[in-house]
């Protein structure tokens, strides 16, 4: 039976301290006045302890059981508990005295019957005063033992002299219960206060402390640990800003740091780069404070290491790795371009020992380089944050009888997805992750995706809009002013564009949107508070403008920011959005172009504004679309169709150019900023590559700065923008000057393609999946309405390249069946494709396109929409299509109104179709064998 009067410890603890304190029922206070200084006021993170497993620590008038101050029954208001070992240093400044009571605390040392334990509680202790040519004085020196009667006085009645004073607690036989009071502790000073100090701090030699360096021009250097650095994940101990894992300098090899980030192994720092961050540079090794323990313990002091970064979709890059310990020679330097990446990891894992001790992992002077042009900070993310949840779009649309696609994503690659709650129509392919099929009823439907495997499990609603109404169901084709005219804008250029467009059989191919970019404004608005244009080159107005191009068959857009003025110093909409979107619907304006300069650079306030545009927009009655340009630093994809977007800019500006310099986005930037988006895209929520630059020659404006391979790209340069925006689904908008001549006869053969232009305008709205970039070769996998496939492959390099698709590495083909193939670019057809991969020849900067179709008859006619005799005829209220030799092979047909509404749709293996549809003019898709082609019929 146990005995019922035995009392635990801290409960004989309690009772004898209460005892004491009733035996000598005094607290002592400290002497106040303007030249006191407590060392409990000074900033005790510097102050090294004995941590067992983060219970004890360093307090400030606490006990460092966080209990008061008790030195054999008195108790103190001011000092610091401490466990031993343990070390203050104090640079003096202008500090003249320094007085304490030193002891073991009262409620240390005691055991379960309430007994003190002779053997715990003893502590070793040394007062050293350091002058300024680092000779030492030693003061005080003693033992402090639990079973002393009294506390220790320390008077340090001169410190004139002295540049440091250190106070020294070293553990006796062992450390149990070595719980020091400095009680009462403080300084008398003048001038200066006395401050509290790492020892490495102690007669610092500048030439080997090593700070980070000044940021160039236009960049700023942006310091890791002036991050988020509590959602590091660390193996152990408290990570503080600028210091060593114990929290002394970060010294590697002798040489002092003044900046970084001290961890313990394991651990892992996850920067989410968010879209500014160009470089990444970092000191990596383990601190010297750890060397002594590695010389005599080769499995302390070492870790193996991983700098590695990764894109939206997953994919990974890996920058640096290897094995670093206490005795290496020297540490490893980190100098990155991590431009485009959306995050950082710097991980550490224990040794091949599988310990962690003295794993004092230093990333010294780390720092990202960023650019801001209003851009999203950087910021240090945790690991719960980063693994959990999808990594797609939650706000898709449809349109009714319209084959729909859904690309599932979670944000961990290792996590396993399940689909529940599709509406009828729809079905999950587990293997290529996709929701697809058809829905024919229009309506609001919400279906449930799970994540599980990684962390805890989250169901997170898709919310589907299947509706014949739909703002922007194809990304828009039309022409931006503001490459090679800006402030020149005018009425007469924008009926040039009209004109041009339809002289040069443009329109017919579905170029049909005619937009206004910046300073089409007048210097100010009108007196009550309507936008008004610029009365010299608008001079009947903006309806009279928009009349004019909606009588020819096309669309109208302007331009606007989110803030009071625009990037080039015009009147903005902030603050007027009701008034603006109420004055658009009076004109008639089709799409507004909603810019982000001088607005707040955070998430939160770019979502309010343009949301608060949006629903202007909706109110005004007239459906005019927001078209969201905040340049992707914002994430837009994930935010944007929630906040009543259709489409958003995923980059900074296009140059005209292959390669851009600085902040300047040419083809090869544009690649890498829209690779790793396709699960963010779909029908009415298009990711936008920004201007085309074909026909522009370097005769542009702004699209001639920043561009590192010089203003100007070659012909089959400009075909692979177009082609690469085509298999993106990006909108399109042609940049060039109208009154140029420099556009030649080939530029408009490219912008002329039909089947390019169909893959752009898919009903299905999907953009290109990355499958490869390898071997100077980017390869890209676009599935499309009717099931066929586009494939585009292209050469980065400075000459002329094999490249095969083989169907095993893309998850859209099918290995085992037999395709036809179509080459894009000639129109032509080349031979089926039967072996499950095909060679093509790609010349430098090109890119080749094909078009893919599972063969379904062996009796096809080579061409069946080239055949002579294939016809879209409308006849009597209906629209009638022949494709002669193509029976028993299917034919994908969709007639849609000039905004890409679905009105009918067909599929069929008949030669003939006849569908009825009233009066109007329509755009007629036909799809078959690989061939598309387009009509615009009227009836």
């Amino acid at each position: 039976m146990k005995n019922p009067f035995k009392i635990n410890k801290w409960l004989a603890v309690c009772l004898m301290l209460a005892i004491g304190t009733m035996a000598n029922a005094q607290t002592v206070d400290p002497p106040t006045g303007d030249n006191i200084c407590l060392l409990s006021d000074l900033d005790l993170t510097t102050v090294t302890y004995f941590n067992d497993s983060g219970k004890n620590g360093v307090y400030a008038n606490k006990a460092t059981y966080g209990t008061s101050l008790i030195i054999r029954g008195t108790t103190y208001s001011s000092g610091v508990g401490t466990h031993a070992p343990s070390k203050f240093v104090v640079e003096v400044n202008g500090a003249t005295t320094f007085n304490a009571i030193i002891g073991i605390d009262d409620a240390a040392a005691i055991d379960s019957d309430g007994n003190y334990k002779s053997n715990e509680g003893v502590v070793d202790y040394t007062v050293t005063a350091y002058a300024e040519d680092q000779t030492q004085t030693e003061l005080y020196s003693g033992t402090i033992n639990r079973t002393d009667d009294a506390g220790v006085s320390l008077s340090c009645a001169d410190l004139t002299s002295a540049k440091y004073l250190v106070i020294n607690f070293a553990s006796g036989s062992n450390t149990y219960s070595d719980h020091v009071d400095v009680a009462n502790a403080y300084f008398e000073y003048t001038g200066t206060k006395p401050e509290l100090i790492t020892e490495s701090e102690m007669f610092p030699d500048d030439s080997k402390t090593i700070s980070i360096p000044e940021a160039a021009d236009g960049f700023e250097n942006i310091p890791l640990s002036s991050l988020e650095i509590s959602n590091i994940t660390n193996g152990w101990g408290t990570t503080v800003a600028n210091k060593n894992i114990e929290g002394g300098n970060i010294v590697l090899k002798g040489y002092t740091y003044t900046s970084g980030v001290g961890l313990n192994g394991p651990s892992l720092t996850i920067v989410k780069l968010n879209g500014s961050v160009t470089e990444f540079h970092t000191v990596l090794g383990i601190d010297d404070d750890a060397i002594e323990y590695a010389e005599a313990n080769t499995s302390y002091g070492r870790v193996d290491y991983h700098v590695y970064l990764q894109a939206e979709d997953g994919t990974t890059k890996t920058l640096s790795e290897g094995s670093i310990s206490a005795t290496d020679a020297a540490p490893i330097y980190i100098d990155e371009d991590v431009t485009g990446w959306k995050y950082l990891f710097l991980e550490t894992t224990n040794g091949d020992d599988g310990l962690n001790s003295y794993d004092h992992v230093d990333w010294a002077n780390a720092y990202l380089v960023f650019q801001d042009q209003n851009s999203t900070r950087p910021a240090i993310v945790s690991e719960d944050d980063f693994s959990s949840g999808l990594a797609c779009a939650t706000t898709v649309f449809s349109q009714p009888g319209v084959r729909f696609m859904q690309k599932v994503r979670a944000a961990s690659t290792e996590a396993s997805i399940s689909v529940a709650g599709l509406p009828d129509g729809l079905t999950w392919n587990s293997k290529r992750q996709i929701i697809e099929g058809k829905v024919e009823q229009e309506g609001t439907y919400t279906y449930q995706v799970t994540i599980e495997g990684v962390g805890e499990s989250t169901t997170t609603d898709i919310t589907l809009t299947v509706s014949d109404e739909l703002p922007l169901p194809l990304p828009f084709m039309g022409w931006l002013s503001w490459n090679s005219v800006q402030n020149e804008v005018s009425e007469t250029i924008v009926f040039k564009v009209v004109d041009l467009f339809k002289e040069k059989g443009l329109y017919d191919c579905g170029w049909n949107t005619i937009m206004l970019d910046d300073l089409w404004h007048a210097s100010s608005r009108n007196s009550d508070g309507t936008p008004r244009p610029n009365a010299t080159r608008f001079p009947n107005g903006m309806k009279y403008v928009a009349d004019h191009v909606h009588d020819n068959g096309m669309k109208f857009g302007l331009y606007t920011d989110a803030a009071t003025s625009t990037c080039a110093g015009a009147y903005g909409s902030y603050g007027s959005e009701t008034i603006d979107a109420e004055t658009y619907a009076e004109w008639g304006i089709d799409i507004v172009k909603c810019d982000y300069c001088n607005a707040p650079s955070d998430v939160e306030s770019a979502k309010e504004r343009y949301k608060k545009m949006a629903d202007a927009f909706k109110a005004a009655g007239y459906g005019t679309r927001l078209y969201i340009c905040e340049w992707g630093v914002r994430e837009p994809w994930l935010w944007g169709a929630e906040v009543g977007g259709v489409c958003w800019r995923i980059s900074q500006d296009v140059r005209d150019c292959w390669t851009g310099s600085g902040t300047g986005v040419g083809v090869v930037e544009s690649i890498r900023d829209m690779k790793n988006l396709s699960a963010y895209q779909g029908v009415n929520r298009f990711n936008d590559s920004d201007m085309l630059c074909t026909g522009l020659h370097a005769t542009g404006k702004s699209s001639n700065d920043l561009c590192g391979s010089g203003p100007g790209m070659t012909q089959d340069e400009y075909r692979t923008q177009f082609a690469l925006w085509c298999m993106w689904s990006s909108p399109m908008a042609l940049s060039f000057d109208p009154r140029s001549s420099s556009i030649t006869d080939d530029d408009y053969l490219i912008l002329t393609n039909k089947e390019l232009i169909a893959l752009n305008q898919d009903r299905m709205g999907q953009q290109a999946d990355l499958v490869s970039e390898t071997d100077d070769l980017v390869i890209f996998a676009k599935d499309l309405e009717n099931g066929d496939i586009a494939l585009s492959v292209t050469n980065m390099s400075d000459e002329t390249l094999d490249a095969t698709f083989d169907f095993n590495d893309i998850p859209h083909l099918d290995a085992s069946v037999t395709y036809t193939c179509r080459d894009i670019w000639q129109n032509a057809d080349l031979d089926d494709v039967t072996e499950g991969s095909f060679t093509t020849s790609v010349r430098s900067h090109a890119t080749q396109v094909f078009r893919l179709a599972k063969k379904e008859s062996t009796k096809i006619v080579s061409s069946p929409l080239s055949n002579e005799g294939f016809k879209i005829v409308p006849f009597d209220g209906k629209v009638n299509i022949t494709a002669p030799g193509t029976e028993g092979v299917s034919k994908r047909i969709l007639i849609s109104d000039l905004g890409g509404r679905i009105l009918a749709t067909r599929t069929t293996t008949d030669t003939t179709s006849s569908i009825a549809v009233p009066g109007g003019t329509y755009v007629v898709s036909v799809v078959c064998n690989a061939q598309a082609t387009t009509a615009k019929v009227t009836l």
